[in-house]
């Protein structure tokens, strides 16, 4: 069984707004018993003799420039198997005290899995041990994702959504994840040695290094069967992550519920001198442009909207993981807690980047004309801001 799905993306800037309600304790328990896993994902309850089988579809790309261009790979583990094979459960556990919500996981996830190493993978999955904390009211300066997660999940793993893999070692040429199906047009140009395919899976996630399973789109097996505004993890600043949904009015919770669309799109024309040359096609991170109003969201890919947060509902700034480019957000629209920092690094999981845009209008950070030199903007690039 196969899910279409649709994808497209970039970064930039966006606007504050929303408020976080204090839900004192989600947690999830951390057993160590192994020898009947109660695995809700699966709907069963397995056991390492029997973890059961797969279940979750593989997205397949669909006819459209901004769909993703990768080959998915088949899940082939379940969340029980997974978890015998590394003699550690599932574990995330998040707590409220005061105005601030501490949150550990260990990147066993309680979901299908693929075949890891694999072809474009050579990676092992292993536990994890994350450990973060982000305000219950996020506040400060937002800014462009440049290494480390964006977010973490409920499934106990991380939103990772850059490459490590640039043209010629330039970060304003970085290639993107779920594009990657035409790097190889560039690799005659390209003096590093990328490999041909990054290896994901049917939740389009794979595998640092360090053994970090991180997503660089929407997990497969979190998309509700039917429409609803879905809670799925925390951002580094604080605001909830959804997925794929919102209501058709934020202002009205009795408003039909629908998929959200990016405002991103792909820039005209060819690629600028120094560069890896040719037509915008979406190869690279900064082939994409921001567009207010062009979809439903931010360029922090976000919006206001009504969700479900300890059981309560709250009007809050949500950020939105969606069927197009960014799949994942590349910014934040307030303050990045620090425990975010970069983690891993290599094989398409860590980093950010791409050369900065000149700012849109309404735009504050993250783009050439901020009046902040930072990220990819050098002089060169960016006189404005970096004289």
């Amino acid at each position: 069984m196969r899910n279409r799905m649709l994808w497209t993306l970039v970064m930039m800037s966006c606007a504050t707004g929303g408020t976080q309600s204090d839900d004192t304790d989600v947690s999830s328990a951390d057993d160590t018993d192994l020898s009947g896993v109660d695995d809700t994902d699966l709907g069963t309850t397995a056991t390492c003799d029997d973890p059961g089988t797969p279940t979750t579809p593989t997205p397949t790309a669909i006819d459209d420039v901004a769909a993703m261009n990768v080959t998915a790979l088949d899940c082939t583990r379940t969340a029980v198997a997974l978890a015998c094979e590394l003699g550690v459960e599932h574990a995330y556990k998040e707590s409220v005290s005061g105005g601030t919500r501490s949150i550990t996981a260990n990147g066993v996830v309680n979901h299908d899995v693929g075949a890891f190493p694999n072809p474009g993978n050579p990676n092992t999955i292993s536990a994890q041990a994350y450990s973060y904390t982000v305000p219950v009211t996020p506040s400060g300066q937002g800014s462009v994702l440049q290494m480390g997660p964006f977010g973490v999940l409920f499934t106990g793993s991380v939103l990772d959504p850059s490459t490590a893999e640039t043209w010629n070692d330039d970060a304003g040429w970085r290639y993107e994840a779920l594009r990657y199906g035409t790097s190889g047009d560039y690799f005659g140009t390209d003096s590093n040695n990328h490999p041909s395919a990054l290896g994901v899976d049917c939740n389009l996630a794979h595998v640092q290094p360090t053994g970090a399973y991180h997503y660089h789109g929407v997990p497969t097996s979190l998309v509700p069967s039917t429409p609803a505004v879905k809670q799925v993890g925390w951002a580094a600043d604080g605001y909830p992550i959804v997925i794929l949904y919102g209501h058709d009015d934020p202002a009205d919770v009795s408003s039909d519920v629908r998929i959200l669309k990016s405002s991103y799109r792909l820039k005209s024309g060819t690629r600028p001198g120094g560069s890896p040359g040719g037509t915008y096609d979406g190869t690279f991170v900064a082939d994409w442009e921001f567009v207010d109003g062009l979809g439903d969201l931010d360029a922090c890919n976000g919006r206001e909207d009504t969700v479900s947060i300890g059981g309560k509902a709250t009007r809050t700034y949500v950020y939105v993981l969606t069927e197009t480019f960014p799949f994942i957000s590349r910014c934040t629209i307030a303050k990045r807690d620090a425990s975010f920092a970069q983690v891993g690094g290599g094989g398409g999981g860590g980093g950010g980047g791409g050369a900065p845009a000149d700012c849109a209008p309404g735009q504050t950070f993250g783009c050439c004309g901020d009046g902040t030199c930072d990220g990819p903007e050098t002089q060169a690039n960016c006189a404005d801001d970096c004289p």
